[in-house]
């Protein structure tokens, strides 16, 4: 709003010079009390600054432009070019804005789904770690913090821990390679190679899906 108005004032300054001061030039040889009282009319129109903006506001917007034009065209032909480079620079303008308002929007669109996306993939990773918590507790039954082969392969037969490790998409089969895989060769699983084993062996599954 304040560039379009800024373009309209200095247009209407320019106007000024050369639309309203070339009438009034001719109104002082024009001896036609007709002619002189339409000149006098058409003065109305783009005599001072303020008149003059309303007019080139009512011609960007196209109402009723065409009978005025042709009023003030008689005794100034020179606002033909300048009202159309006014209407062409305005209307640019305004398109440019128009295009940074519909840019700057998607852009924050785009972010807020990107941060709703990152908020909802970080709920789901707690929400892993919680599960992937709880049952490594279920499965060290001494709660020394460590799983030996015993208590590994002793979760596979409970059948409560069986559907948490298929809702895992780990098999009864899997028993064996997957504590090979969690171990780092020591024969116990402590937490730290269990959350990071699992989610490791989790994510490189969901990127086989992707």
């Amino acid at each position: 709003v304040v560039v379009v108005f800024s373009i309209t004032y200095i247009f209407a300054i320019f106007g000024c010079w050369i639309i309203s001061f070339e009438i009034l030039k001719i109104m002082e040889v024009e001896d036609n009390p007709e002619r002189l009282a339409d000149m006098k009319e058409v003065l109305h129109f783009v005599e001072g600054i303020g008149p003059l903006m309303a007019l080139l506001v009512q011609f960007l917007t196209l109402d009723s432009w065409n009978s005025k034009m042709e009023r003030i065209q008689i005794y100034a032909p020179q606002c033909v070019p300048y009202f159309y480079l006014y209407i062409s620079v305005a209307v640019f303008v305004l398109m440019n804005l128009v295009t940074a308002i519909i840019v700057e929007n998607a852009m924050s669109a785009s972010k807020m789904d990107e941060d709703q996306r990152l908020k909802q993939m970080e709920s789901t990773k707690l929400k892993e770690l919680k599960e992937l918590e709880a049952l490594f507790n279920l499965m060290d039954e001494n709660g020394d913090g460590t799983l030996d082969w015993d208590e590994f392969e002793g979760a596979f037969e409970d059948e409560e821990m069986t559907r948490k490790w298929r809702l895992l998409d780990f098999q009864k089969d899997d028993c064996k390679e997957l504590f090979d895989v969690l171990d780092d060769g020591d024969g116990g699983i402590d937490t730290g190679e269990f959350f990071y084993g699992l989610s490791r062996m989790k994510g490189t599954a969901q990127s086989r899906d992707l």
